[in-house]
């Protein structure tokens, strides 16, 4: 189940996901929380849904049970209270279901997507469902409050990566993309366990909707029963060639 926003250029949101699901041969069902009016040069409108429509959406199909859930765009605190309440329903008659959430704060015209009250629910209600969260540099920094200097070395990211397993992530998948070098280090870290840096050579190009194709990627996996690592290390992999076909 996939669970976004649509972009009218299709660039990213609900379509890139949908596309990717295939990709992994997956069957995927999709719940729209915004109607987005943006391309690549700014965003016009958020287009909200209400979010008691979309949540019901997402109860109704959710009925007979689920392999996966990801989260992408929410639009607000409404929005993001809305999702933490489905999960807690979810989780009681599938506790280990897999539900990643990947925090799309604003897009990369700059436009806010979720705002201050909106990280602040996040953090506080949705984290604490025990979800697996796919930040990328610049999304950590901003929902744990450490200058984004920091993040520039391994310990400020084991630092801003604790934070929020402190505040009941599951794991944290905290993604090295926006930093400098030849190669990219990902950070995955869970509840009880060691923590693991993921690297991969750096493609360079540039594709929007890659945290959307991560992070649909990694439920993909999850969803067909491979650990944590080997999921991400699959949703790289597709990441990185999507990046080189787009060249």
């Amino acid at each position: 189940m996939l669970v976004g926003g649509h972009d009218p250029t299709g660039a990213a949101g609900v379509d890139v996901d949908r596309a990717t699901a295939a990709a992994f041969e997956v069957e995927a069902c999709v719940v729209v929380t915004a109607e987005t009016d943006q391309d690549d040069a700014e965003v016009r409108a958020l287009g909200a849904r209400p979010a008691e429509v979309w949540s019901a959406e997402l109860s109704r199909a959710a009925e007979n049970g689920l392999e996966g859930l990801k989260f992408g765009l929410l639009p607000g605190a409404a929005a993001v209270a809305a999702a933490a309440a489905v999960v807690r329903g979810l989780r009681t008659a599938q506790p280990e279901l897999p539900v990643v959430v990947d925090p799309v704060l604003a897009a990369s015209s700059g436009g806010v997507f979720l705002d201050g009250a909106g990280v602040a629910v996040l953090c506080s209600e949705l984290l604490a469902c025990g979800v697996v969260l796919t930040p990328n540099l610049p999304e950590a920094a901003r929902l744990t409050g450490a200058d984004p200097g920091e993040l520039a070395s391994q310990a400020g990211r084991l630092r801003a990566g604790r934070a929020l397993l402190a505040l009941g992530a599951r794991a944290v998948l905290l993604k090295g993309g926006h930093a400098h070098g030849a190669v990219v280090q990902d950070l995955v870290l869970a509840q009880g366990a060691e923590a693991l840096w993921v690297e991969h050579p750096r493609v360079r190009g540039a594709l929007r909707g890659t945290g959307c194709r991560f992070a649909t990627g990694l439920t993909a996996g999850l969803a067909r029963g491979l650990s944590l690592v080997e999921a991400a290390r699959a949703a790289s992999a597709f990441v990185a060639a999507e990046i080189r076909a787009a060249e």
